[in-house]
């Protein structure tokens, strides 16, 4: 392997590409069979695509493409792929195109485009009647779905185009702000959007702390099992979401609260008063004096907050000298999100970061 040349290599992947294109052609001319002979009807299976899945043992969208191109009447798609003169993904989508602008020498006009090109000539050509947009409207939906202890939550949904395209820009514009972490590597496309979606939601959030947006939050504290565990167990705020210590600490930094601690059985062992973690004198004492975010080199004022340098559970208090101004990316992301820690030793205007420890977490 070692002696083959690149050019080799790059010319021996591309003929079997085409060597698959031919087998695939094949494939489909099988199919086309089993279709007519109604093969699938009699082996008890819903359709063709279902009877390919299970027989052939490939991914639903596999068989999908395999039965597009078997029931395809476009002989000039089915010869070029006989001959491998197209792939088989390319000779899918074209099957598609023909279907809504057709045309003759189809498979040579559409070499000037890529596949994700011919994807979007075939959504240019596709009608959209107001059927379809009434059903895509109807169809609208966002679903939350929390994992059994709240401490994870997934998204997923539907929208008509045009309002996607706008909650699309929304979250692109947000993310496209966020700064490279501190050790210059950057998030990915959908680590920065879940960032931006959050952010776009604490802009909106209610609240009647002193910290804009930020609601005020009742954390439950089982009183053994959390300082047993060091916060990792027997935490919840109010609707029943577990969180850990970083959440933990977040919270307090933020933010209103009010500490209910509980014994293992649920029994309150005493209530504590709604208060701010930091009061709002201190707070914009230190929003003023810092200017803006003091994190090394970031120009964003973006939802500013005051950040404990040595976090209070620690034995630090709110003392303005142990605060520092961070915007919300470099607070929430960086420090709360993925564990560094201001480094200390870094002057107050240019506050650099100390990577989080590595290795097993502690007990």
């Amino acid at each position: 392997m070692n002696e083959m040349t690149t050019d080799r290599i790059e010319t021996d992947l591309v003929e079997i590409e085409s060597t698959i294109a031919r087998l695939r052609a094949i494939q489909a001319r099988l199919l086309t069979e089993i279709d007519r002979r109604q093969i699938p009807l009699a082996d008890a299976c819903h359709g063709l695509t279902e009877w390919i899945t299970a027989r052939l043992d490939v991914a639903p969208e596999t068989a999908r493409l395999l039965t597009r191109t078997a029931r395809s009447g476009n002989n000039g798609v089915r010869q070029a792929l006989e001959t491998g003169e197209v792939t088989f993904d390319r000779a899918a989508e074209l099957i598609r195109l023909a279907a809504v602008a057709p045309g003759n020498d189809l498979v040579e006009q559409s070499q000037v485009w890529d596949i994700a090109g011919l994807r979007r000539r075939i959504a240019h050509h596709r009608r959209v009647s107001p059927t379809d947009e009434i059903t895509a409207f109807n169809g609208r939906h966002l679903v939350m779905q929390p994992n059994l202890d709240q401490s994870t939550w997934r998204l997923w949904g539907s929208l008509p185009g045009y309002e996607g395209a706008i909650v699309d820009r929304a979250l692109a514009d947000r993310a496209d702000r966020f700064p490279l972490h501190p050790d210059e590597s950057r998030p990915s496309s959908a680590q920065r959007r879940a960032d931006a979606l959050v952010a776009i939601c604490n802009d909106s959030a209610p609240g009647d702390s002193p910290a804009r947006g930020t609601p005020a939050v009742t954390i439950f504290v089982d009183a053994r099992t959390a300082a047993a565990t060091n916060g990792q167990t027997g935490v919840t705020i109010e609707a029943g979401p577990r969180v850990g210590p970083r959440a933990l600490q977040a919270i307090l930094c933020e933010g209103t609260i009010e500490v209910t601690a509980t014994t293992e059985d649920g029994r309150v062992l005493g209530i504590g008063n709604r208060s701010a973690v930091i009061s709002p004198r201190i707070r914009r004492y230190v929003l003023h004096r810092d200017e803006g975010c003091t994190a090394d080199g970031c120009q964003s004022r973006y939802r500013l907050q005051p950040h404990h340098i040595d976090w209070r559970a620690s034995g630090a208090d709110n003392d303005p000298d142990n605060l520092t101004t961070l915007c919300w990316y470099h607070h929430h992301v960086v420090i709360h999100g993925l564990g560094y820690r201001i480094d200390p030793h870094t002057p107050p205007q240019r506050r650099r970061f100390l990577k989080p420890p590595t290795g097993p977490d502690p007990p």
